[in-house]
């Protein structure tokens, strides 16, 4: 968060202060400065766990579309979905800082496919092209795996890009229905199930080798998993593989409806209510937001700013995988956040509910959907947050 840039910015009439704090205190930080009358003027917010829609309702941060218009910006610098994500009953609360196009990608170990005789995957592969894949891919050595063929992603924004490619939805229209049993939804479940326990590619568990928050990122780097489904913050993983193996990075295989399925993540700046100087924290703003500061996040490595010149910008499309995310991106889908901004909450439970799915306890039929969908719904259905 940015209070008020001496060697960052040459602007002599503004000064910077960077405060930082460890992410898990981050919500709490902001609520309790903005009671104490200590909130600076710029603070960084996210699409992610609605955060940016709960600031918002906590009356932290100021609607920036009069000094859009005041100041003549074009809007068009950014990716309209991006726009549209924190942009609630027609106010725009900040400008995107960076941006991805969620869950959709697939990373896969080339070399492995080399081993074993495949051709690598497109941008046209199917559900079924992917499952033969991760089949080769299985390798053993006596009765243990040692490379699996897929690790799907089991999160609510995992199942958000696989019920898209069902032709469904996890979330209504309107955003207050839950819908993991509808038939679209019943269909990711099956298909994600029958990779754990019927075809047995992907590692249930008590098969994961890494430990902590980041074990499956450590199997990827590793080499013990043949395809790898993640954002575009895996990508950093590069540098941890180094010369290992060779991988790259492909949309995530077509399903029924045509598509892999994507949604638009951002991250946001934003200007408090607190502000004194909304104009100049404005400027400070469009700093943080314009092509430059975009790519420089490109060369740091990761997600970049959630523009059309960043992601096609001509120096970063020169990194293979940069032009597929593009792509992606160019094509993504928009996002669905719960009506009563109870993301966070319905995200842990849909983690929590599912897991008995992947360990082997429960079968994705009607009656097991229904109930993890009465609870989920139960948590849609309280107050707005």
């Amino acid at each position: 968060m940015s209070r008020s840039c001496r060697s960052l910015w040459p602007r002599a009439d503004i000064e910077l202060v960077k405060e930082s704090f460890p992410g898990a205190e981050y919500p709490a930080k902001i609520t309790t400065m903005q009671a104490g009358g200590s909130i600076g003027d710029v603070m960084w917010s996210a699409l992610g766990g609605a955060l940016i829609q709960y600031h918002y309702g906590q009356n932290i941060i100021l609607p920036i579309n009069d000094l859009v218009q005041s100041q003549g910006v074009d809007l068009s610098q950014w990716y309209k979905g991006c726009l549209d994500a924190i942009t609630i009953d027609g106010n725009l609360l900040g400008l995107p800082f960076k941006s991805h196009p969620g869950i959709a990608a697939v990373y896969y170990n080339e070399s492995a496919i080399e081993e074993v005789g495949g051709k690598v995957p497109t941008a046209d592969w199917t559900h079924e092209d992917q499952l033969a894949l991760a089949k080769a891919l299985i390798k053993k050595e006596g009765d243990r795996i040692v490379r699996f063929g897929y690790l799907p992603n089991t999160s609510w924004k995992g199942f958000v890009t696989l019920i898209r490619s069902f032709g469904g939805e996890l979330l209504s229209e309107d955003r207050t229905k839950f819908q993991l049993n509808s038939p679209e939804g019943q269909a990711a479940a099956q298909w994600l199930y029958d990779l754990y326990h019927v075809h047995q590619v992907a590692p249930k568990p008590d098969q994961i080798t890494g430990t902590g928050g980041d074990a499956t990122n450590q199997m990827w780097a590793a080499g013990a998993l043949g395809m790898y489904q993640g954002g575009s913050s895996v990508a950093n993983l590069g540098s941890t593989i180094a010369d290992k193996f060779k991988w790259m990075v492909v949309g995530n295989a077509k399903g029924p409806s045509g598509v892999g399925g994507s949604d638009f993540e951002v991250d946001a700046f934003t200007i408090t209510k607190a502000s004194k100087n909304p104009e100049k924290a404005f400027e400070w703003l469009k700093e943080l937001a314009n092509q430059k500061s975009g790519k420089q996040l490109g060369i740091i490595g990761g997600t970049i700013g959630g523009r059309p010149d960043v992601y096609g910008d001509p120096d970063l499309l020169k990194i293979n995988y940069r032009q597929v995310f593009k792509g992606l991106m160019d094509n993504a889908q928009a996002s669905r956040i719960t009506a009563n901004w109870r993301q966070g909450e319905a995200e842990t439970a849909l983690g929590q509910l599912t897991q008995p799915l992947w360990t082997g306890e429960a079968k994705p039929d009607k009656a097991f959907l229904d109930g993890v969908t009465a609870q989920i719904q139960a948590i849609m259905d309280k107050p707005k947050a």
